[in-house]
Formats: C-alpha cells, structure tokens, sequence
C-alpha cells in the first residue's frame, strides 16, 4: 500500500513539469502551418543532428523549464527535426548551417528570424522576446542602423544577429564604432555593461583595458559581472603562455609575461583561482630541462584546478616537443599515474595525448 502511495505521489508531481515543458508536436511541415494559422500563432523549428551536443542540452537542460515552455507553447506550433534525416530537406531550405538552429516561420512558412546555439532559460528567452519584437527584425534593424539610431539595444542586438550569421567582422565594426563613439562616462553607464561583457575578448584591445583601468566605476548593478569577465581575460591571457603557445610560436617575452602577472597579483586575481601552480609552470618551462620539467609537472598536478588540469595534460606533447624517448615514458607515465583523479572529460583529453605520445615512444 505504502509503495503504491508514493508512485501516486511521484506521478501526481510529475504531471505539472510535463505539462510546462516545450511541446513539440508530431506534425508535417505543412500540418505545422495549418496549426499556426488555426492558433494564431508562429511556427518554431529547431534543427538539431545526433552528434550535436549544444542541442542535448537544449533539450536536456533548456526546454523543459516551465517558464520556457509556458512562453514557447503560447507563441509557436513547436516542431523538432533532425537536419540530417527527416529535416534535411527543409534544413536545406532555409539555409540551416550550424546546429542547434532555432527558425521562425510564420503561418505562410515565411522565414522571418532564426537564433542559433545553446542557451540557458533566461538568456533563451530574453532572445526570443527579442526574436518576436518586430522592431528586431533583421530587416528592421539594418533600417534603424542605416538611418543612424545607436541605441544600446539596437547595437547589442544587431551585432550579435550579424554574428549568429558568421559576419563576425561586421559585428565587431558595429560594436566598436559605438564603442568609440561614447565618452568614458557614457562607456560606464549598466546599459552599455554589454560591450564588455558580450565583446570583449582581449585583455589588450580597447574595450579590455578601459574594463580594467575602469574597473571599480562602473555601475553598482554591473560590478560583478564586469569583475568576473575580467578575471576571465586576464586567466586567458595566462593560459597562452601556460599552454606553450607562446612558446613554441616564439612568442614568449618574459618581460610581458612579468607585467601580466604582476597585474594579475594586484588584482588580487590569484587569491580567488589557484594561479600560483600556473606561475611555477611557466616560469619553470623557461629554464628546466625536458626531464626535471615533466617531474615538476607531476609535482603541481594536484595543486591545479581541475580545468588547468586537462589543459596541462593536452598541451603536454606541446610544451614538451622531443623525440627523447626517455622523456616521452616519463610523459605517458605521469598521464597515466593521474587518470584515476582525472575528471571523465580529462580522461578523453588524455586518451588522445597518450596515443600521441606512446605513438612515438613505439616506433
């Protein structure tokens, strides 16, 4: 009895996060359009493929919200297509290129916008909302931007909508000519925090150093994101002498890397990410010989945060670029003595490394 209780009790909760999940219906094309014009309502297709994994965490982690599904089943006849198989044709059709693609249709099978790439709930529907205004229209707004409106909401959404079409370049040219166009007060304000926080990928462009040198005057509201996406910057420049990027393309200058450390401990960045065993590794890359830097490698392993360290063991074959078969054992050795702490992603990483390397030590 009790155990026939608690399967009512889970099905009774489950009814309600089934209810409010993303309907996609199993309609043709052309019974979709008939639906849409009977509702009142748009067509939503998401193209998705077997091995794309940003659309299993659509599916997984997205769709299934109750605020997503309330807002997508009240505004689209929802459909879900394979590009490769059952969708392929109209995948082709409206000129489908990366996956997951989300295309909206109207009734008459128009295509009238379409957003691409994994999003978490909020940020898919502060998209779609965005999506639906007529007024972000790709037509529209290359209107409003033709006739000179540079609003904050234009700039962001017309930028990144040429991006989502691959025309990086002219988004950025959007996205930097208003950026050059505002005083340093106006760079400040919460509604222009989207050209540091969405386009800004490099410490040491235009937009990265007024984000640093500008840090702590930004508003309240922004603060945090603005000091989490310069922590980012500034972990990434590291990582390109940490990898040995720099090294191996003769890129390293020790007296740049010693002013990006030194910014970064005046930061205060190294008290909030374990950076230190990242120093030690880089500064030890420059004067160590093959064999005493795999050794140090094994030493700081631990000391690392779990990312660096599947970044140290892929970049292994980079950082220690020798035919030695001595130091090649000593390599596979340490992957292999780490395996058992290793995360399953890093497990893959070294899967592929130690072929590399024991590709080598055997031929």
């Amino acid at each position: 009895m009790m155990k026939k209780i608690l399967l009512t009790i889970v099905a009774f909760l489950s009814v309600p996060l089934l209810w409010a999940q993303t309907n996609f219906r199993s309609l043709s094309f052309e019974e979709a359009l008939a639906a849409a014009k009977q509702e009142k309502k748009m067509v939503f297709i998401d193209f998705y493929t077997d091995w794309c994994g940003p659309c299993k965490m659509m599916a997984r982690q997205t769709f299934p919200l109750k605020e997503v599904g309330d807002y997508m089943n009240n505004t689209f006849v929802c459909l879900k297509l394979n590009a490769e198989k059952e969708g392929k044709e109209l995948a082709a059709r409206f000129e489908v290129k990366a996956y997951p693609t989300f295309t909206i249709l109207d009734a008459d099978g128009k295509k009238v916008n379409e957003v691409r790439g994994f999003m978490d709930g909020k940020a898919f529907l502060e998209k779609m909302k965005y999506t639906m205004n007529p007024d972000m229209s790709p037509e529209r707004m290359a209107q409003r931007y033709a006739a000179g409106e540079r609003t904050p909401e234009l700039v962001n959404n017309y930028a990144l909508h040429k991006m989502e079409q691959e025309k990086e370049k002219e988004g950025f040219e959007i996205v930097d000519s208003y950026f050059q166009s505002l005083t340093d007060a106006q760079r400040l304000l919460k509604e222009n925090a989207f050209l540091f926080t969405r386009y800004t990928f490099q410490l040491n462009d235009a937009k990265g150093r007024f984000m640093v040198n500008h840090r702590n005057e930004f508003d309240a509201s922004v603060q945090e994101a603005i000091n989490e996406k310069i922590g980012r910057l500034y972990r990434t420049e590291l990582i390109t002498y940490f990898s040995g990027y720099r090294r191996q393309s003769n890129q390293y200058k020790e007296e740049e890397y010693q002013t990006l450390k030194k910014e970064i401990i005046d930061l205060g960045l190294d008290k909030t990410y374990q950076l230190q065993p990242m120093f030690t590794l880089i500064e030890a890359r420059q004067t160590c010989d093959d064999a005493a830097y795999v050794d140090l490698c094994a030493k700081e392993y631990s000391n690392l945060a779990d990312n660096d360290r599947g970044l140290l063991i892929i970049n292994l074959p980079r950082l220690i670029d020798t035919e030695d078969v001595a130091v090649l054992k000593k390599m596979s050795q340490l992957i292999r003595s780490k395996l058992s702490e290793m995360s399953v992603n890093n497990i893959l990483m070294a899967g592929r490394v130690l072929s590399s390397i024991e590709g080598k030590i055997n031929q």
